[in-house]
């Protein structure tokens, strides 16, 4: 996770935020990841995040984190690779 947030220039603390601040949350069917997704501020402006992560008893995991628009989420849900 922490080559992903240094290649995309992301805080090490918006993982977190985005699953805290949640607007939307699916799970992705593909790799049973949950998909939380939060409008924060990037490179300057409001953009969606998503971060997909593993949530256990014990702890929640971030897997990977990137920014996307809102017609990738509507086509993600779509074609049914995300289900809320």
């Amino acid at each position: 996770m922490s080559e992903r947030l240094a290649l995309r220039n992301i805080a090490p603390e918006l993982p977190r935020q985005v699953i805290r601040q949640a607007e939307q949350l699916f799970t992705d069917v593909a790799t049973g990841y949950r998909i939380a997704i939060s409008t924060l501020p990037y490179r300057g402006r409001e953009h969606l995040m998503m971060v997909a992560f593993e949530e256990t008893d014990e702890k929640v995991v971030a897997i990977t984190i990137h920014p996307l628009s809102q017609p990738d989420v509507e086509a993600k849900v779509r074609n049914g690779r995300w289900v809320r």
